[in-house]
């Protein structure tokens, strides 16, 4: 008997239906719409169940805190791109396409290397100190830590690592990325907190994200600022950004003839 082919598309996300659709096996105009807030949905769609706890509470804390973040990289980008006068969502997924591991990424990086520590400390029996030490010292780069726009400290971190506690959120992957912030400090004899890259890394990692998806926590909510971005730019400014002619500068070879 042959055995069935399976279809070439499949999810187990969602389910569309003549009536609705289904998220993770709840109608959502039936079960979800009017009950549960974006947090609560956004969890179920990344992990497949509803919270049990405050995980909720925390998800609409971190995006409330890194909605928008002034004039950066991506936002520039959603600028530039808007006073071209393309459609409004080809400047904002411009933007979008601006978080990388060196702006607005790499909590997913660090939720990856925070998640390999404390794996590590519980299979040793090592405590995170140890493990955050023997870390620091033998990595010459600690991405998640520092920001040039905050030299004193990311305040959105301390923020969010307190509410954390706050709602019972707070886990082994918040402690341990504690402890490499006090490792780094011994290693550069000065503080270099933890900035908002290894506090999402942190947070999504004790809410029991999958590494891959810690990016997503900035990228949601941050969708929304560069919407306002790139209205803003379309209604305020006249249009067609370029860099200022005084700031470039031609270094390639004079004038030559064929």
């Amino acid at each position: 008997m042959e055995k069935a082919l399976k279809k070439p598309w499949r999810s187990a996300i969602s389910e569309f239906t003549p009536d609705g659709v289904s998220v993770r096996g709840y109608d959502v105009l039936k079960e979800l719409t009017g009950k549960i807030d974006f947090g609560t949905m956004v969890f179920l769609l990344l992990t497949g169940e509803l919270p049990k706890g405050n995980e909720s509470k925390m998800i609409n804390a971190v995006f409330v805190a890194v909605a928008d973040h002034g004039i950066s990289p991506s936002s520039t980008v959603t600028r530039f791109i808007q006073a071209a006068g393309v459609p409004i969502q080809a400047s904002v997924a411009a933007g979008v396409m601006m978080f990388g591991d060196i702006h607005g990424g790499a909590g997913q990086e660090f939720a990856h290397n925070v998640q390999d520590l404390v794996k590590e400390a519980r299979s040793t029996g090592k405590s995170f100190d140890e493990v955050a030490t023997a870390y620091v010292l033998t990595h010459k780069r600690i991405d998640g830590f520092g920001h040039p726009q905050h030299p004193e400290g990311d305040p959105r971190t301390k923020v969010l690592f307190g509410l954390a506690e706050e709602y019972g959120c707070a886990g082994d992957h918040i402690a341990m990325t504690r402890a490499l912030e006090a490792a780094l400090a011994v290693r550069a004899r000065r503080p270099i907190p933890a900035n908002i890259d290894s506090a999402i890394g942190a947070i999504a990692s004790d809410l029991g994200l999958d590494w891959r998806l810690a990016r997503a926590l900035l990228v949601i909510p941050r969708t929304a600022g560069l919407f306002a971005h790139a209205h803003e730019e379309m209604t305020r400014e006249p249009g067609w950004r370029q860099v200022p002619m005084d700031q470039i500068e031609y270094d390639g070879p004079p004038a030559r003839k064929l």
